[in-house]
């Protein structure tokens, strides 16, 4: 979803982003930004801002939110009323989450309903992941590759793309030694797991390409950054 204004074309565009935690920080980092829109300052920028988890959304939005609560979807209206108030029509701001097991429109109702306590609304791009950013990486099978060359291919094939099916955990049992079983066997909130879903960031997302890409989660993501700079603004 993209909430934007029409008028002349924009020839440097500034992108705020939103995201999760440290692996989608990673991720976009490293490599991922730089396919969409080239090299840094040449002549779009971005700054990534990483959270705490997914959180929830405050009951009431227009209250000021828990400094000791700093994960993403509790403290978007507020962030998004200060962006509206700051930002120029040149500057948007993208808000990356993961869908989980959650109802995709409802999810995209629930984000929505952020930006409509904003006075002025900013040019904001609403961004799902299809269940989750590693829908992204088993989207482009020569990334994978060239980050682990002993990929198991056949359980790369019998995932169906960006279906709601425990994303993560299919990508460990292609990547990683000893598969799922290994990775869990610490427990499904160890701190393996989370260094795992860093390392993959960091060691996939460089070799991604836009164009090649099977996930059309991610497929959308890339298209509404690249509509907006195409686009023009007021």
């Amino acid at each position: 979803m993209v909430q934007r204004l029409s008028g002349r074309k924009v020839e440097e565009m500034h992108f705020e982003i939103l995201v999760e935690g440290q692996s989608d920080l990673t991720a976009l980092s490293s490599g991922i930004m730089k396919d969409i829109l080239g090299e840094y300052s040449e002549p779009h920028t971005w700054k990534i801002h990483k959270h705490q988890g997914i959180g929830t959304c405050n009951k009431n939005p227009e209250s000021p939110p828990n400094v000791k609560d700093r994960t993403l979807l509790h403290n978007l209206p507020s962030k998004l009323r200060a962006y509206g108030k700051a930002l120029t029509k040149e500057q948007a701001v993208v808000v990356l989450i993961d869908l989980d097991d959650k109802n995709h429109d409802e999810r995209l109702k629930e984000l929505e309903g952020a930006l409509e306590h904003c006075d002025p609304k900013p040019i904001t791009i609403f961004s799902l992941a299809t269940e989750e950013m590693e829908a992204w990486f088993l989207g482009d099978v020569d990334a994978l590759v060239a980050a682990y060359p002993e990929v198991r291919l056949d359980v790369v094939q019998k995932y169906e793309q960006d279906s709601q099916c425990g994303t993560w955990e299919v990508l460990a049992e292609a990547v990683h030694p000893g598969g799922i079983r290994t990775l869990m066997s610490k427990g499904k909130r160890s701190v393996e797991i989370l260094d795992q879903k860093r390392a993959w960031a960091k060691n996939i997302a460089p070799h991604m390409k836009k164009d090649k890409n099977l996930s059309p989660s991610f497929q959308l993501f890339c298209g509404n950054i690249i509509q907006l700079i195409n686009l023009e603004t007021a």
